[in-house]
């Protein structure tokens, strides 16, 4: 899991001791070439869209 935008912190609450999400195997990435799902959180405008593709380039097959 690699989050992008500011609402992904909101997100990452959810990895916390409360919700445990860690026990389906999602866990925080540092770079998304360790990912197998981006969340992008809030609008994709043009202006970000090559960075977006950038990073989703560089996940795993």
């Amino acid at each position: 899991l690699y989050g992008t935008s500011c609402c992904f912190i909101e997100f990452a609450s959810l990895i916390g001791s409360r919700f445990d999400f860690d026990r389906y195997g999602l866990v925080p990435r540092s770079s998304p070439r360790q990912a197998d799902l981006i969340l992008t959180a809030g609008t994709v405008t043009m202006k970000m869209a090559p960075s977006l593709v950038r990073l989703y380039e560089q996940m795993p097959e």
